[in-house]
This record gives C-alpha cells, sequence and structure tokens, in this order.
C-alpha cells in the first residue's frame, strides 16, 4: 500500500482519485491547493504525489521546486489540462518522475504507479546518497521557435527534452525531412544552462565539402586563395559556451568526419592554415534524415564518430504517425500567415480539415506549412475551403482507395484456393498464419526494391524502423550480404 497525496483544486477529480486509489489498495491524502499539499508532506510523508499545475496561489510547478526540497525521494507526477509545451519541459527538468494530461486516464496512471513502485523497490536496495535539496531555477521560456503537438508521440519528445537539456553530452536527433529536428535542437539550448549563449545551425548538406571545413573550423589569413586578408572565425569558435548544431550530418565525408570526431574528442580545432589549437567548450547536437545506425552498417559513415553523436538520442515521428497534431499546427500555421499576409484567416472547413488529416504527407510539417499559407493566400474569404488546396491532397483518398481496390482483388483471387484447403484440412489458426505470410511477402517485395535500406522501408510501411526489424526478427527475413 502507498500513501498518494492528491493535490488539485478540483473536488470531483479529488474524489475520483479517493474511489480509484481505495480500490487500488492505496492511502489516499487530499489537499486542494499548494500550501495545504506542502503542510501534508511534512505531516503525512506521502509517496507519491499527484500534482496539478494550475492551482490557487501558489503553482504546481512552484510547489514542485519545494516538495523536492522537503522530500527528495517522493515520486511526483504532474498533471494539467492545458496543453503546454514549456510546462510539460519544465516539470521534467523539475525532476517530476512523469507527466499526464487530464482528462486523466486512469489506466495509464496505474502503469505510472507500476513504473513508481518498481522503481522505489530497486532504489531501496542502493546504498544511501546524499540528496541535493537546493532549490531549482525555473528555465525561461522560449519565445520563438515554439514547438506544437499533443499527440503522445510529442508528449514523450518534450519529457526527453526536460531531462537531457541541462546534459552536456552529444544528442542526435533522427527524423524524415520537414518533422522538425531543428525545433527541437533550438528548444534544448533554449532550455539549458547555455541559454544566453549562441545558438548556431550549420548544414552539412548544403555546402561542398571543402567550404564545409572552412564554415566548421574557420581559417587564418592566406589559408587559401580568397581566402579573407584577416581570416574568419569557424562555427566552433562563435558557438563557444553556447550549442553547435549540425544538420545533415550523414553528408559528411569520410575524411571530414575524421577531423569532427577529434575536435569533438579533444575539444579542441585548428583552423585552415592555423598552426596552433584553440579551445572550444561547445554542445553538440547532431541531426540526420538518413539511418545512422544503417549508414554505419554500408561503411558510409565512421562508427565512432556515430558513437560519440548517439549518446542520447530523439526520433522524430513523421507528420503521417500524429496526425492528431494537425488541427494545432494548420491554427499555428494560419495565425502565422494572417500576420504575413495582413488578413484574417479564422479556419479551415471540416471537409478541408479531413482531408488534410487523410493525406500522407511525405514532406512532413515543412510540407502543411506550405499547403497552409498557400491555401490561405488562394482562399478570397476567411475560411480555407478543400478547394483551395493542391490537387494532390484533393486526389490522395481517390488513389488510395484504388490502389486498395486493386490489392483485395488480387488477395481474394489468391486467398480463396488458400481458404478452401484449410476448410478441407479442418486447418486452425488460419488468421496468423495468412497474416504472416503476407507480412513477410510484403517487407521481402519492399526491402528488395530499396535495396535493403531498413529506414526506406520503415518509411514505406509507415511503421518505426524498431518495429521493422521485430517483424523481421519474427518473420525470419535475410537481410542481404
Amino acid at each position: 500500500m502507498k500513501n498518494v497525496l492528491v493535490i488539485d483544486d478540483d473536488e470531483k477529480i479529488c474524489w475520483a482519485f479517493e474511489q480509484f486509489l481505495t480500490d487500488e489498495g492505496h492511502r489516499s491524502i487530499i489537499a486542494n491547493n499548494a500550501e495545504e499539499g506542502l503542510r501534508k508532506i511534512q505531516s503525512e510523508t506521502p509517496d507519491i504525489v499527484l500534482l496539478d499545475v494550475r492551482l490557487p496561489g501558489m503553482n504546481g510547478l512552484e510547489a514542485l521546486q519545494q516538495i523536492k526540497v522537503l522530500q527528495p525521494e517522493a515520486v511526483v507526477i504532474v498533471m494539467t489540462a492545458y496543453d503546454n509545451v514549456e510546462t510539460t519541459i519544465q516539470a521534467m527538468q523539475l525532476h517530476a518522475f512523469d507527466f499526464i494530461p487530464k482528462p486523466i486516464d486512469l489506466d495509464q496512471v496505474k502503469a505510472i504507479f507500476d513504473r513508481a513502485t518498481q522503481m522505489q523497490v530497486e532504489r531501496s536496495k542502493m546504498p544511501p546518497t546524499e540528496l541535493a535539496s537546493e532549490e531549482i531555477e525555473l528555465p525561461a521560456q522560449p519565445q520563438e521557435h515554439r514547438l506544437i503537438g499533443r499527440s503522445p508521440q510529442m508528449q514523450e519528445i518534450y519529457k526527453l527534452i526536460g531531462m537531457i537539456a541541462n546534459n552536456t553530452v552529444t544528442v542526435l536527433i533522427e527524423g524524415e525531412s520537414g518533422t522538425g529536428k531543428e525545433l527541437i535542437a533550438r528548444s534544448i539550448h533554449s532550455n539549458s544552462s547555455r541559454k544566453n549563449k549562441s545558438f548556431v545551425p550549420v548544414n552539412c548538406g548544403a555546402l561542398p565539402d571543402d567550404l564545409l571545413e572552412s564554415e566548421l573550423f574557420g581559417y587564418e589569413a592566406g589559408a587559401f586563395t580568397g581566402a579573407n586578408a584577416k581570416g574568419k572565425p569557424g562555427r566552433f569558435e562563435l558557438a563557444d559556451g553556447g550549442t553547435l548544431f549540425l544538420d545533415e550530418v550523414s553528408n559528411m565525408s569520410p575524411v571530414l568526419q575524421v577531423k569532427l570526431q577529434r575536435a569533438l574528442q579533444e575539444q579542441e580545432i585548428e583552423r585552415l592554415g592555423g598552426t596552433r589549437p584553440l579551445k572550444v567548450d561547445v554542445r553538440i547536437i547532431a541531426a540526420t534524415n538518413q539511418d545512422l545506425a544503417e549508414e554505419v552498417r554500408l561503411g558510409k559513415f565512421r562508427e565512432d564518430l556515430y558513437y560519440r553523436f548517439n549518446l542520447l538520442s530523439i526520433n522524430l515521428p513523421p507528420l503521417r504517425e500524429r496526425d492528431a497534431d494537425i488541427p494545432l499546427l494548420v491554427d499555428h500555421f494560419l495565425q502565422t500567415a494572417s500576420v504575413e499576409l495582413g488578413q484574417n484567416v479564422r479556419g479551415v472547413s471540416p471537409g478541408c480539415m479531413e482531408l488534410l488529416q487523410q493525406y500522407g504527407w511525405p514532406g512532413n510539417v515543412r510540407e502543411l506549412e506550405n499547403t497552409v499559407k498557400s491555401a490561405a493566400v488562394l482562399s478570397r474569404a476567411d475560411v480555407i475551403l478543400p478547394e483551395h488546396l493542391p490537387p494532390e491532397i484533393l486526389n490522395y483518398k481517390g488513389m488510395r482507395e484504388s490502389t486498395q481496390s486493386r490489392l483485395e482483388i488480387v488477395l481474394e483471387s489468391a486467398l480463396k484456393e488458400t481458404v478452401r484447403n484449410a476448410i478441407i484440412q479442418a486447418h486452425e489458426a488460419l488468421y496468423d498464419e495468412v497474416i504472416d505470410a503476407v507480412d513477410r511477402t510484403l517487407i521481402r517485395c519492399i526491402l528488395e526494391e530499396v535495396e535493403d535500406n531498413q529506414t526506406k522501408s520503415a518509411k514505406l510501411l509507415g511503421i518505426s524502423r524498431t518495429t521493422l526489424l521485430q517483424k523481421i526478427k519474427k518473420l525470419g527475413i535475410e537481410a542481404k550480404t
């Protein structure tokens, strides 16, 4: 049995938690504001705290800081009915155990309780340590480059940002083009202790190799023909004390990868044409739209550099896997478009929104942004209609249905004989066998067409690379050597 403190000013929520906790065999303690909750922290020493963010008087995040001072080992689960990226990140930075949105999913709460209990059991086996009790300063909320989305996938990413922002280790962000990798990198920087220093982005795929080298490391006067007479500091020097964002790192040549690996290892660089090393204090955030592990396997990327990049990793889901975020993104882009165009665009029609959520978005969030802004220009009124969308979106559903129809005809023809034989043989478990056979055939065909590229295969299938690898193993599919 756990002592569970619920701090929430909504009496109905408190009552519901009382019933749930009693049914689960726990003892409930109720407080309707933060001040009362802090008093009960001292008198009741709860094992778990369920803490609302919006409270009268002291807010939940301020209370969380005090709870961690009064009872550092308490498991604090933060709750809010307000979708706010910054709140999620701040809660995780303040060492909340987890963050759950309202309306509350009690199955999710039970799963978090189970994890918390397991963590406490493991903690009890460890020798005691001195726990820091100083107050934690709340990070300033970033005013630009805001992240948009409330889907479960994005909520997990916000939690990750909160947990890793104040570390100095390298972060690798993987995701398809247009998913917002630079926004994630900027959010990590703006929530870190380096936020008052420079965030310096470099697109490694946009520059030829010799120019990229001089951009990264700088050059001395006369280092090459056309060099600036005074020399030029590189991006490493410009990012000193801050964050260097290396986008599309998979495009680097092997020679430049070696030089970058040495710079990361030694924390020093040498300008082109220079003779002395320069110490730099830079946090590296790398990003790629390729599967770097696959690139390493194919011999296209250095293994040692990959492991240095991959100390902490974030995998950004494509937009098609989080279509619940599309309405929020559309509203955000319409607000931006209204300001840029000097016209008030109130929203999109229900039929238009349905088309936007059905579309596959190969260009991800960037494509959605361009589509919304283009539609806003074409719209003569304050509402965007389906007729303002490009043909590929209007025709997407029909093309997909046509493809599905042809596929179903072929499958029906092939399956009829299989079903007849199963009936004659009194066969069982036909469903699992057919599904496995279809999966095996489909995955084999795709792997063959994309020359065994697992990242492209996963994208075509609309699943994660991890799920694809699990299916390959389960179905006994042999990869090419």
